[in-house]
């Protein structure tokens, strides 16, 4: 552990322990305030994809309740996705919107803008009907990938049934063809969900799935997809102000490996001590590699290394539903890979708490 960063949180209280601390960091928990405010500005921010692509699902099964909350998943779906245009920061994204059950163009590929997004979004049915044919979709959405540039990511809402072949193929082949991370929001019922996990894992090392709750509870999930802070900024949000204290290193590796070590370890168990006393809390975790290697292996092994993390957290009693992981390659280091030293800061997993309130 090498590196000495702080982990500073959304809403956070209480006392972990102090540390000597550095500026660079690039994990934060920034929330609406946040942008709306123009306490976090657009400069501050380092775009991680290009192009934003939903392909929503509006089949019959879209107007089961979701979560006992009294409304359909389709009008919860609609309400959050209008909810965070309202604030996600203008980078310069394209975006499309689709729906798959009856393709319909809400918002054709297009520069971002909030304004035309929001309309878009209020034309989203009301209610759901119909089967989910995802692979046709799917083979409509390559006509849209071919001329874009840059990386894209696909958010695809999907109940995990399919109508006609598994689109999962489908998928692994435009995953290969294109520079594209599929985020699959899932709906799928609990024995479609492992198998649904291990076939979109196999897409490419970006791609994965995301239980719809998770999503919908973590706001985290859409931001951490499209940007993050540049790891060169200090970057002090709205309610760092409310912070107490909770500074921890960042946890550095060596080449190619995984392991924590002891002391890595006792930090990270001060965090769990501090998300078993705050139920609500919860953690953003997030891999980063040096730059040896192909883009595809170290974003595969920054997985794993939040991965690693995050499984440490589990073991000692907190749940999946708890931490938000991404995984970033080599993008957004913290100093130049010019040094093996340099390398070695490089390599790290940041992790940042939140109350979750």
């Amino acid at each position: 552990m090498n590196v000495k960063s702080p982990i500073l949180t959304a809403a956070l209280v209480g006392l972990l322990g102090s540390f000597v601390v550095s500026p660079l960091f690039a994990v934060e928990i920034i929330t609406r305030d946040d942008i709306v405010n123009n306490v976090v500005k657009k400069d501050q921010l380092v775009k991680v994809a290009d192009n934003a692509i939903l392909l929503l699902d509006t089949s019959s099964s879209s107007n089961d309740e979701f979560d006992s909350t009294g409304k359909s998943i389709v009008q919860s779906m609609k309400d959050e996705l209008k909810a965070r245009n309202a604030y996600l920061p203008d980078l310069g994204y394209n975006m499309g919107i689709y729906t798959y059950t009856g393709w319909t163009e809400v918002y054709p590929l297009q520069p971002y803008n909030r304004d035309k997004v929001a309309a878009a979004l209020d034309t989203l049915p009301a209610k759901g009907s119909g089967p989910t044919p995802l692979r046709s979709g799917l083979q409509k959405l390559e006509n849209i990938l071919k001329p874009l540039s840059g990386r894209t990511a696909v958010f695809v809402f999907w109940d995990g049934e399919y109508t006609g072949p598994n689109p999962a193929e489908t998928a692994r082949n435009l995953a290969h063809k294109y520079d594209a991370c599929f985020y699959v929001i899932s709906s799928a019922k609990p024995e479609r969900q492992a198998t649904l996990a291990h076939d979109v894992s196999t897409l490419n090392a970006c791609s994965r799935v995301i239980s719809l709750a998770d999503f919908f509870n973590r706001p985290d999930y859409t931001s951490g997809a499209l940007f993050d802070v540049k790891a060169t900024e200090h970057v002090v949000t709205s309610t760092d102000t409310k912070v107490v204290g909770l500074k921890v290193d960042n946890i550095n590796f060596a080449t190619n490996k995984t392991e924590l070590v002891a002391e890595d370890k006792a930090d990270l168990d001060k965090v769990v001590a501090f998300m078993k006393d705050k139920p609500k809390s919860y953690a953003v975790v997030a891999g980063y590699t040096d730059n040896v290697g192909s883009r595809d292996h170290n974003e595969g092994l920054s997985k794993s290394r939040a991965e690693m993390v995050a499984r440490y957290l589990k073991e000692r009693g907190i749940e999946d539903s708890r931490m938000v992981l991404f995984w970033y390659g080599p993008n957004n280091p913290l100093v130049a890979n010019d040094t093996a030293e340099n390398k070695a800061k490089n390599r790290r997993v940041e992790l940042a708490v939140g109350l979750g309130e």
